[in-house]
């Protein structure tokens, strides 16, 4: 291939049609040879061709590299309060309702963090939105070693919180929006490998250090990631290329899907580009085309938090009233949940089972391997039952968060996962009462069958989503949508 073969750049915009030309100039760099077409060929092609056609880059490396190292740190935080019960109760000697106000007010934290962020990041972008709650995770996870006392720790880890909820209403959205629709469903369910590396993590800095040092020491460590993250956060990453886009800063856009493209692309011509001003509208979530698809969702997500952090929370105080060691256990379970998230790395896939049928087969699962947990009597198929459910639970998280970004466009994103993470810290304000409560009760069994009634209803709602998403375009905006969604009603 010579010198002076051309590469076809994205230049200007056509302010009245929302279309972006394309026109050839000089190259020399085999490798980044892309879009060759002549400006004359003027064929429309949409944003989403654009990007599912780039092959797979060192910048989506780097984006996978970030949201996944982002949420390890964030999913280390989310558990650092599911080891402190005991040691923190005997510190300040906590009568074990007050204790509650810990994960009460990290819950509240979430929902202020999802709240915010979430809007924020569709209406200003992701990249500066990401960055700041990741720092956020990292200065007050690292004060929060240092609370002088009971009430003083509270407010920090709700600080903590509003980060982690932060970051989990951008995280996956962030990612989503420079996949080529190939790797959508394997690089998501990978964000959420990356959280469970997390709770391994954190599993393993409880097992190594709570027991020869202070819990202050653990809450330390478990903080460390988000520092890293942090740095990666403010230099690997580039803004969204839809977000631009549809902001109207196609020139921005530009620069970033050029450094995107690694090899000639399939597709020749123009690239559609309609800004929109209307973003970030959490009403726009209730309207006719979405009502029912996020009631349905949010109810789906709100079982799924019930269940997790009903079975997760009081978890170690369980086991070791049954004779196991809690700590120890834990840090198996977490690794546990690493088969499953592969497992599911598959099965999402459209060629396999596709979002919605994998969701069904993972609640299912989880609700009876609870079953079978309760009324077991050995300690060790106890502990095989337990880790059996980690398998099939957490990944439905990877799922939901796969699937729920890809149902709603580009303008309201963040705002509907960010939405769907207020739904689940709701659960968290109730289930460690309703654990303590439980954990009371002089019936073994009680504690698992409740959960498992959860994932029971959460296997019926799954039912009720709307459709298939695996191997379908993303949309930028609402019309798209409603388009989608009308053509699809006719042909059903």
């Amino acid at each position: 291939m010579s010198k002076d073969e051309e590469r076809v750049f994205i230049t200007e915009e056509d302010g009245s049609d929302g279309v972006c030309w394309m026109q050839s100039q000089t190259v020399d760099n085999e490798e980044d040879e892309a879009l060759t077409n002549k400006h004359n060929d003027r064929k429309i092609t949409t944003l989403d061709d654009l990007i599912s056609n780039i092959k797979f880059g060192s910048l989506h490396l780097k984006m996978l590299i970030t949201t996944g190292g982002a949420y390890f740190a964030v999913c280390a935080e989310i558990v650092v309060v599911v080891f402190l019960s005991n040691l923190v109760k005997k510190e300040w000697n906590l009568d074990k309702f007050i204790f509650s106000l810990l994960p009460l007010g990290s819950g509240i934290g979430g929902i202020l963090g999802e709240c915010t962020f979430g809007i924020f990041s569709d209406k200003f972008g992701r990249k500066w939105p990401f960055a700041i709650a990741v720092s956020l995770v990292a200065l007050f996870g690292i004060a929060s070693a240092f609370a002088p006392s009971f009430m003083v720790l509270v407010v920090l880890r709700s600080c903590v919180s509003v980060g982690n909820g932060a970051v989990s209403s951008i995280v996956f959205v962030y990612l989503l929006e420079f996949l080529p629709q190939k790797n959508r469903g394997k690089c998501m369910v990978g964000v959420t490998f990356c959280g469970a590396l997390g709770a391994v993590y954190a599993g393993g800095m409880a097992w190594w250090l709570l027991e020869g040092h202070s819990w202050r020491t653990f809450v330390a460590a478990c903080s460390a990631p988000a520092f890293i993250v942090g740095v990666l956060a403010f230099c690997l990453t580039e803004e969204s290329p839809r977000f631009l886009f549809i902001s109207g800063k196609t020139y921005r856009g530009r620069k970033v899907l050029q450094k995107m493209i690694n090899e000639p692309l399939a597709w020749q011509g123009e690239i559609e580009c309609p800004p929109l001003e209307k973003r970030g509208q959490i009403l726009d979530l209730f309207t006719p085309g979405n009502g029912w698809k996020t009631f349905n969702l949010g109810v789906v997500w709100f079982l799924q938090a019930a269940g997790y952090w009903g079975v997760t929370m009081y978890l170690p105080e369980y086991m070791g009233s049954q004779g196991v060691d809690p700590y120890f256990n834990m840090f198996t379970i977490f690794i546990g949940e690493l088969p499953g998230l592969c497992l599911a790395m598959i099965l999402i896939e459209p060629y396999m089972l596709g979002r919605i049928r994998c969701l069904q087969l993972f609640s299912f699962s989880t609700c009876v391997s609870l079953i079978l947990f309760a009324f077991v009597k050995l300690d060790f198929l106890k502990a095989v039952f337990v880790i059996v459910c980690y398998f099939f639970m957490v990944p439905i998280y990877s799922i939901l968060s796969t699937y729920t970004p890809e149902v709603y466009p580009t303008v309201i994103r963040s705002t509907a996962m960010a939405t769907m993470y207020m739904v689940i810290e709701i659960p968290g304000l109730v289930t460690p009462f309703v654990g303590e409560y439980l954990l009371s009760s002089s019936i073994n069994w009680l504690y698992p069958v409740v959960w498992a009634g959860v994932f029971l209803l959460q296997s019926i709602a799954v039912c009720g989503l709307p459709s298939e998403t695996a191997g379908k375009a993303l949309k930028d905006s609402q019309k798209e949508t409603l388009m989608e969604d009308v053509a699809e009603t006719s042909i059903s």
